[in-house]
């Protein structure tokens, strides 16, 4: 079974472009193309890339796999509260907090650009369009989440594949056949139900030719946002 992550994605594609840009992290050559000069950092699935409560040092936007964000209680155990797909950027409650706020673990494979917060105090001063690039980055960021965890299940996981699809099309990576990068389990903890009921809802928009499943991979055919 193809494991690929989704991505990686040109510069253009990602939320960090503008900022990285004007940093100087991206050069443009002589020829017009465009040459990366940040730091990459690779993760393997199932490693974290920070942890909560670690000092906050850096930004990352992902570039290739997905990412789980997650709080974990005084009992150990894991609440999943957003994915991350390629082109979007984490660790932005650092502008607003010494600390990352939660837990952030690689779904698959991950490869991400990190920026430094050192480097954007040391261009923040001396650069005015970096500080109208951050405000875009930050609202880009705080944008809300579609609700996945209220109407019938049916409709949670459907609204779940369509989002993927559409965040993933956003950066011109194929929306229409795509891994969900997550178990079914992981599935069930972010949209608050069980793993029984998860599977049960992806085997009926099956039967439904909603969609076509393979895995953790999923083709869309008649599955809409009206579904």
């Amino acid at each position: 079974m193809n494991t690929r992550s989704p991505g990686p994605i040109a510069c253009r594609s990602c939320d960090l472009h503008d900022v990285c840009r004007l940093c100087g992290l991206i050069a443009i050559g002589e020829h017009r193309t465009m040459q990366r000069t940040g730091a990459l950092r690779t993760i393997r699935a199932g490693a974290r890339l920070y942890r909560a409560g670690e000092p906050a040092h850096s930004l990352f936007a992902v570039r290739q796999g997905m990412l789980k964000t997650v709080d974990v209680g005084t009992d150990g155990e894991e609440r999943i509260v957003a994915i991350s797909t390629p082109g979007e950027v984490l660790g932005t409650e650092a502008f607003g907090m010494r600390v990352y706020a939660h837990d952030v673990v690689a779904l698959q494979p991950v490869v991400c650009c990190e920026l430094p917060l050192s480097l954007l105090s040391d261009q923040y001063v001396r650069v005015r369009e970096l500080a109208v690039a951050l405000i875009s980055l930050l609202s880009r960021a705080s944008k809300p989440r579609i609700a996945l965890a209220r109407g019938s299940i049916r409709a949670r996981v459907g609204g779940l594949i369509l989002d993927l699809a559409r965040r993933l099309e956003q950066r011109g990576l194929d929306g229409q056949r795509f891994s969900l990068g997550m178990t079914r389990q992981e599935i069930a903890n972010l949209l608050d139900t069980r793993i029984e009921t998860v599977s049960r809802a992806i085997q009926k928009l099956s039967r439904e030719q909603a969609i076509d499943v393979d895995g953790q991979w999923v083709t869309l055919r008649s599955l809409r946002p009206a579904d």
